[in-house]
């Protein structure tokens, strides 16, 4: 998740659940694999159930007491988040996810489109962003990596793409990006600009969170979901219209505006029009605070049919290591022949000022603002061969738990619930929440502040041209471009939280 260009690139507050072992006990084995036998789905079923969650608590996290298919999940408490294993992470993870697309008490809305959360607008001014709060009956407003906004009052989001690339499906229509921040990250950043919280990082104890509600009581504001603590979400879309009309039922769908442009072969400059359109979610990033993780959990989450994965290895429920060989075919929205492996993830657009433009250094011969076949070279967040943290001792381990969770949480969503269709890509976080050195762990690199879990994590909707093929690369953490200074000021994390705070308004934020 690189740092160049997108001063916004910041990702995705979280919280969390109590914690559960993902040291499954027999009874939940058991289950596990009564449920896969009633599961539809792309991902291996003979995994080793190394993290799982059980009925129990899977329907304690919807707001009903039982799991219903797409209803309202609540969100992971993270203030309380307990964790003794990598599961605890994935755990807490899916469960923010399966919140944010929860539908709201707005209605026709989800959980994101609602007033919990604000959108990021792009950057105007003085290096400033401002806060746009989510009323009822506003719709999104999307962009394509775009450094400036149009002007200061639209509602446009911030970059997308982490190197300041465009992205296109392969039905040559642009991909876009909406960043969002939730009303505790607004609050607390509010008190710290009015001089009423010190700031020195981001929450993630009670007593933290205290002195945040009560700033919010006092701007008359009530914060329905505070336990969530500070969250950040990065999402990308695709315009609905261009989907097969047959699947368009997998996909979350909103409405939002996108922008008009003038277009010629090699460059397509935005104009100040915006259209309506249906918009199909991609992928998310998930990113925050949680107790004892001032650095924040970095999750992500894609759609099963937005890039193809290349090979990977996992260990089947026997601990025999099991190969999955490369995607392959044309039905991606990013690839239209899955089969070509080595000419993949080569940029075709870059940004300058208000355009997308397809003549710049490195740039294919001839080319064109069109689309490129992007894959996922580390389709479970690690890399192809090695010691991906310290809790896993081979990358098989690694990609066994992520598929594992995956495989558990979709077999206990009921019915044609929509969010099966989305796999779990991974987190990534830090060794009791020490300050992140920028680097991700290996057994020659293991000191303090590496990035630790699935540490080589990349979204192929955002970090598509920089996901550093299939091998170990001592760079290719998110905390490569999330840890300036070495510290753990939201400043040294996040992008677009000090253009936030050089807003004018950044003290008054309301929502209704």
């Amino acid at each position: 998740m690189k740092k160049t260009v997108v001063q916004f690139s910041i990702l995705i507050l979280l919280g969390i659940s109590f914690c559960v072992s993902c040291k499954p006990k027999e009874e939940d084995k058991i289950e596990q694999e009564l449920d896969l036998a009633v599961v539809t789905s792309t991902l291996p079923q003979d995994v080793l159930p190394s993290c799982v969650i059980d009925s129990t608590e899977f329907n304690s996290w919807f707001e009903s007491g039982k799991a219903t298919e797409n209803g309202t999940v609540n969100a992971a408490n993270s203030v309380t988040f307990g964790h003794k294993d990598n599961c605890d992470f994935y755990k807490w993870s899916e469960q923010m996810f399966l919140w944010i697309t929860s539908p709201s008490k707005v209605a026709g809305k989800t959980v994101f489109e609602s007033p919990v959360f604000y959108t990021v607008s792009s950057e105007f001014g003085n290096n400033e962003r401002k806060l746009i709060p989510h009323t009822p009956g506003m719709l999104l407003s999307a962009m394509p990596t775009l450094e400036k906004s149009i002007n200061e009052d639209s509602n446009d989001s911030e970059e997308g793409q982490a190197t300041g690339d465009a992205l296109m499906s392969k039905d040559s229509v642009m991909i876009y990006y909406i960043t969002m921040v939730n009303d505790v990250y607004a609050q607390f950043l509010s008190a710290v600009n009015a001089g009423k919280m010190g700031g020195k990082q981001f929450p993630t104890t009670q007593a933290e969170l205290d002195s945040i509600v009560n700033y919010a009581k006092m701007n008359k504001m009530v914060l329905p979901d505070a336990n969530a603590l500070a969250l950040e979400l990065k999402t990308s879309w695709v315009e609905a219209s261009t989907i097969n009309p047959k699947e368009l039922s997998n996909y979350l769908i909103i409405d939002a505006y996108i922008p008009t442009y003038k277009k010629t072969p090699t460059k397509w400059t935005i104009l100040n029009k915006t259209i309506q359109v249906k918009l199909a979610l991609l992928g998310v990033h998930i990113v925050g605070s949680t107790a004892g993780h001032p650095e924040m959990v970095w999750s992500t989450f894609e759609h099963q049919k937005t890039a193809p994965a290349l090979s990977y290895s996992y260990l089947d429920t026997n601990n025999a290591i099991k190969t999955v060989a490369a995607n392959t075919g044309s039905d991606w929205i990013l690839n239209s022949n899955a089969n070509d492996t080595v000419t993949i993830n080569i940029s075709h657009m870059k940004f300058k000022a208000d355009s997308i433009y397809a003549n710049f250094k490195g740039a294919p011969a001839n080319n064109t603002v069109s689309p490129s076949n992007s894959s996922r070279t580390k389709p479970w967040g690690v890399a192809n061969a090695g010691v991906p943290n310290p809790e896993n001792a081979s990358v098989e381990a690694s990609n066994s738990q992520v598929i594992s969770i995956n495989n558990s949480i979709h077999s206990k969503l009921v019915g044609n619930d929509i969010r099966k269709n989305y796999f779990f890509i991974g987190s990534t976080w830090t060794d009791s929440g020490l300050a992140p050195n920028g680097s991700s762990y290996s057994t020659t690199n293991s000191g303090s502040g590496v990035a630790i879990g699935t540490s080589q994590l990349a979204n192929s909707t955002m970090e598509t041209y920089i996901q550093n093929g299939t091998g170990y690369n001592e760079n290719g953490s998110c905390f490569l471009c999330h840890s300036n200074n070495n510290g753990l000021k939201p400043t040294d994390l996040s992008h677009v939280y000090g253009d936030i705070m050089r807003w004018k308004q950044a003290t008054v934020v309301q929502t209704k």
